[in-house]
């Protein structure tokens, strides 16, 4: 997981921590499609790149990333509406679930370093199919296109979709075959949510409030338990926790009286700063490396979503309103002694 905040730069190249409760075995060493996967081209790419493009390539790494996902996140649930924040993160946390665990069965190296651009940031023991960069940003790309009300948000989920499954195979971190079932696997999860979340939401309207909360996390710790990885298992945690911490702050408790554009950008900047030292802080349950660990992990940064959240950045309004109550009960009691 490329997350500077919660990942687990000490782990090997093996998967110490991988248990296979589900006993489905794993892919070693195969490379399927081997005419999308060729290390020869590869090194033809390497040799042919050009700055301008390297420095673009770079950027939509960076903005591909899970931990960018999470900021965006924090953004939604502190300065828009829960409603468009929860819809997307039912499409990121489970492509996020689903690429690392298809890539603790499918254990297909990497191309040559030799090929990689010195820049481009790689994990650790991480495993090269399918590309999480590139289903990721598909599944959000396509999430944006088709439920974005603004032209100009349909047309960044659209270029994000295009441009950052390309930018991995020019930077050398991937192979095609790498992105071709990363896009794959990303349009599928898209489809899967669309596909679920009706009955899901009439299954949440008919259950009562806090039940309904910690009966979704037990299923997503259970879930995250057999997948038998932490990568695995966090995101799943991350979706109990927001089901929780939702219940536990309630829907009108923390809804925004119309802020302006300085007041929306400060909240975000709060629910984003939130959100990343949440993640600094559950870095040592991560690197325990075990799938109850992860389960933890993410349900503790949920709740920093649904709870955390919403309740910083609503002290933080208070204590702009209550220093512009103080201001004005100075300026009354001057125009008095005047």
């Amino acid at each position: 997981m490329h997350l500077p905040m919660l990942h687990i730069s000490s782990r090997a190249r093996e998967f110490p921590y991988d248990e296979d409760p589900l006993q489905l075995g794993t892919v070693e060493g195969r490379d399927w499609i081997p005419w999308l996967a060729d290390r020869e081209a590869q090194m033809v790419r390497a040799q042919n790149r050009i700055p301008e493009l390297s420095a673009t390539s770079l950027f939509l790494a960076a903005l591909g990333s899970e931990v960018t996902h999470f900021a965006l996140l924090g953004g939604l649930f502190s300065a828009y509406d829960r409603e468009t924040a929860l819809s997307l993160a039912g499409v990121v946390l489970p492509s996020v679930t689903i690429n690392q665990f298809v890539k603790a069965r499918f254990r297909f190296p990497r191309p040559p370093s030799e090929a990689m651009h010195p820049w481009a940031f790689v994990a650790p023991g991480d495993y090269t199919f399918p590309s999480g960069h590139a289903q990721n940003s598909v599944a959000l790309g396509v999430f944006l296109a088709l439920k974005a009300k603004r032209l100009w948000v349909r047309m960044v989920g659209l270029t994000m979709a295009t441009t950052i499954p390309l930018s991995r195979v020019y930077l050398g971190v991937h192979y095609p075959r790498d992105v071709v079932v990363g896009v794959a696997l990303g349009v599928g999860t898209v489809a899967g949510v669309g596909y679920l979340e009706k009955p899901f939401k009439e299954w949440w309207v008919r259950m009562p409030r806090g039940p309904r909360g910690f009966t979704f996390l037990f299923g997503c710790s259970i879930a995250g338990l057999l997948t038998g990885t932490p990568l695995s298992a966090f995101p799943l945690g991350v979706a109990g926790g927001l089901a929780v911490g939702h219940d536990f702050s309630g829907q009108q408790r923390f809804r925004l009286d119309q802020p302006t554009r300085r007041q929306r950008l400060m909240q975000a900047v709060v629910g984003t700063g939130t959100v990343m030292a949440t993640g600094m802080a559950v870095r040592p349950l991560l690197k325990r490396e075990t799938p109850a660990s992860g389960v933890l992990a993410g349900t503790l940064v949920g709740i920093a979503l649904t709870f955390g959240v919403p309740v910083t950045t609503n002290l933080v309004k208070r204590l702009h309103y209550w220093r512009k109550d103080r201001k004005k009960v100075k300026q009354s009691r001057k125009k008095r002694v005047r």
